[in-house]
Order: C-alpha cells, then structure tokens, then sequence
C-alpha cells in the first residue's frame, strides 16, 4: 500500500452501537471525512435519527438496521446488506456494548452470558466476515472499543471487565498478523465518559462514577481520538493523560494489588 492509498478516508464503514454514545460520536466523526454509513444498533427509532442527522449535517448516506447482536443470525445479516449494496466496507467499528453491575454470586446470568455473545462472539462474527468480504486492494481498518478496564481484574464488573480483556487481547493478536497487509487493528481502550453507561447499569453511586481517580471524558473526545489512531494505523490508544497514567501503571502493579483497587474504585460509595 502506497502512502497516497494510506491516507484515504472510509468509503463505507459499519459502526455499531450507532444509535448513542461513543457510537453516535464515531459515526459522526466518520460522516464528517465523507464516509459511508452501515449503522447497527437494537433501538430503531434513536438509530433512524442519527442517520437522519448524518445525512442531513454530511450529505453522506447512511443505512440502519436494527439489530441485536448478541444473536447468531445478526452479524452476518450486516455482510449481506452490504453485499446487497454491490460495494464492501473498508472500516468496521466494534463498538456495541454494555454492563452487569453486581457481586457475580448475585448478578444476572442470562444478562452476563448476553454481554459475553456481544462483546466477543459477536465481534469475531463481524469481523470475519469484514476481512472475508473486503476489497484488498485498499485500505481496510478495524476499530474495536474496549477500555482501561482491559487492563485490570474487576470485582463487581468480572465478567465484563473479562470480556474487554478478551477484545484486546485479540486485537493485538489481529494487529500482529495483518502487519504489513492492507489491514489496520486498532484498539480503542477508554476511561468513563459522559454516557448513560453508569444509569443503565445502576452504577451512578460507584467511585469510578465520580470522574475520580480516572479521567472522565466526552464521547465526542473519546472519537476523535479513536478515529486520530485508526487512520494512523495505531495499534492500541488510551484517551487522556490521566487514563494513561493509569494503564502504565496496570501494566507493573501486582495482580492482587491491581484486584483489590480496581474493586474499591467499583464499589458503591
């Protein structure tokens, strides 16, 4: 790949978990250097305004489909919309997710083993069938969102702390083997930002929810610096000085120190 190529923007990216958030914000960002949409999210309503918004604010297009993908059948039913359209996507964005709060002995299995399917099964789906279907002969990237919470054990939050652990883990992996290829793996690994994450996981009472000791940061903040490192083809970025900080020093505490903090910075206050 030439350096001219390197430099192209999207053409057509999938991003889900579009409909808020981080999602919304990365969608945005992509519209803005003229990609694109596939936009998949769960709720319909909020996912045809978004599109509505890009559409309008980008002259760009922008596709929805509403699904969930912690079911089988939804993942590949984005690859057969886009074969659909006659084109491949050269940018996917795994960035649906959410949280289970609680003591594992007493938190929701069948809500906990959803998480899993979305964050992991559903993001090998996807992105198989991206680097099945794509156009080598241009730039392909792929930005997986995961968090600082990758780098640590999380009592109260195990098994979705697991599961970020999981997705980087596998995008270093996928960044290894497509160096040098026509295939960019970046990972994208947040502190809290300013989202309905806390609420919707009945977790507005924990310290972390405070915006101390970690950095709190915008969701349109959190996207320009994932869309800045995807397009420079970095291979994992932490947002915010703070943030960072945080994870040089994850990466030489004790295990059972790391333990013990990660779970009083996720207990109520």
């Amino acid at each position: 790949m030439g350096n001219r190529t390197d430099r192209m923007p999207p053409r057509l990216s999938i991003v889900t978990g579009a409909s808020s958030g981080l999602g919304r914000m990365i969608a945005e960002r992509l519209a803005q250097a003229g990609s694109d949409l596939v936009l998949v999210a769960r709720n319909q309503a909020r996912l045809h305004a978004c599109a509505e918004h890009l559409i309008e604010s980008y002259g760009v297009k922008a596709d929805t489909l509403a699904l969930d993908l912690s079911l089988p059948e939804s993942a590949p039913a984005v690859f057969t919309h886009v074969r659909h359209q006659g084109t491949a996507a050269d940018t996917l964005i795994n960035n649906a997710g959410f949280n289970v709060y609680g003591r594992f002995e007493e938190s929701d299995l069948e809500a906990e083993i959803e998480m899993v399917r979305l964050h992991t099964i559903s993001v090998m789906q996807l992105t198989k069938g991206f680097l099945h279907t794509r156009d080598r002969s241009r730039r392909n990237r792929i930005l997986n969102v995961s968090s600082v919470a990758a780098l640590v054990p999380g009592p109260f939050v195990s098994v979705h702390f697991a599961t970020r652990a999981h997705l980087l883990s596998f995008s270093l992996a996928l960044s290894e083997e497509f160096r040098g290829t026509d295939v960019d793996v970046t990972c994208l690994c947040p502190g809290p930002m300013q989202t309905d994450f806390f609420r919707r996981a009945g977790m507005n009472d924990v310290r972390l929810a405070s915006g101390w000791p970690m950095q709190t940061m915008s969701p349109s903040e959190v996207a320009a610096h994932g869309y800045d490192a995807m397009m420079r083809g970095k291979k994992m970025i932490v947002p915010g000085l703070r943030n960072r900080l945080f994870a040089m020093a994850a990466d030489v505490a004790p295990r059972a120190f790391k333990a013990r903090f990660t779970g009083w910075i996720m207990d109520r206050v």
